[in-house]
């Protein structure tokens, strides 16, 4: 496949004369109200940047707090006779909103059938908020799995504490030529291009696993093109320590985002072995922006 001339380097002055890149609708996934959880906060001031519609939606406590021992399994869905507790209401969330120079708002209120839900929500949300800590590991591995895996929707996952709120000023990408990189790259690009400095943890191997026949993606061009200058850390690590490797290079660069490609394996082998996305989803003390 002929090559592509060499991409020149972003005008950072045109280029971000425009104003931010919209994010059309924004849905996080809350699990207070009044004091609001994370995701409230993090939802809002993004919706509030960007001009998003954000839509709140609240997950009840008994979906939250169970166990899940098979790692292939779904959610828990409640039955008619079970307790559920108070939820906020949507005049609450509307004036949190409103508070918060966020206009335009939905609600919702999950009490069953969690990942019929985030199905439903996925088909017009352009980006999710989840909090780490909203419920046990495996469960948010299996609500993550079906948000990102089935549902194809980009997540921002927030660590706990988390603390800072946008814009984000140094963003870190993980880069490994996959396509799940690529799209997290895609998606995070109203992201990018609102940060001072943008670093790509460069691991890719050569020429990799892509048919020379195809397409390829140049993050770097990608970016320029948009009028992103990104700068370049190669990146040569064993894989069984390249999580914590990565998240040692973010805290050396004081990033407060890091986008990363999720599940780059199989499904059932990444939740069962752990690997890149698992490493990084436990001990992130930043803000993770994942696409599948």
């Amino acid at each position: 496949m002929a090559e592509l001339p060499e991409q020149p380097t972003a005008d950072d002055g045109k280029s971000r004369a425009r104003g931010p890149m919209p994010v059309a609708n924004i849905v996080a996934f809350l699990t207070s109200g009044t004091p609001w959880s994370p995701a409230a906060a993090m939802g809002a001031s993004l919706a509030s940047h960007y001009g998003s519609v954000l839509t709140g939606c609240y997950v009840d406590p008994c979906l939250r707090d169970l166990s899940v021992p098979d790692v292939e399994s779904t959610i828990h869905t409640p039955g008619r006779g079970e307790v559920l507790f108070d939820t906020p209401s949507a005049p609450d969330f509307m004036l949190f909103a409103s508070q918060n120079r966020v206009a335009k708002t939905n609600w919702a209120v999950v009490q069953a059938d969690v990942e019929g839900a985030i199905t439903q929500l996925a088909a017009w949300h352009d980006l999710a908020v989840v909090e780490s800590d909203m419920m046990q590991a495996n469960e948010l591995l299996t609500f993550l799995t079906h948000l990102l895996w089935t549902s194809r929707l980009p997540c921002i996952l927030l660590p706990k504490p988390c603390t800072g709120l946008p814009p984000f000023e140094c963003i870190v990408v993980g880069w490994n030529g996959s396509p799940q990189a690529t799209r997290a790259i895609h998606a995070a690009l109203p992201f990018l291009l609102d940060a001072k400095e943008v670093w790509i943890m460069d691991g890719a191997d050569g020429e990799g696993d892509v048919d020379a026949d195809l397409p390829r993606f140049d993050p770097f061009r990608f970016l320029a093109q948009h009028g992103v200058t990104a700068r370049r850390r190669r990146f040569d690590s064993d894989a069984a320590i390249v999580g914590g490797a990565l998240i040692w290079e973010a805290q050396q660069l004081r990033a407060d985002l890091f986008v990363l490609g999720a599940f780059s394996h199989s499904r059932l082998r990444e939740r069962v072995a752990g690997g890149v996305f698992r490493c990084m989803l436990e001990n992130s003390k930043i803000p993770l922006l994942l696409q599948h």
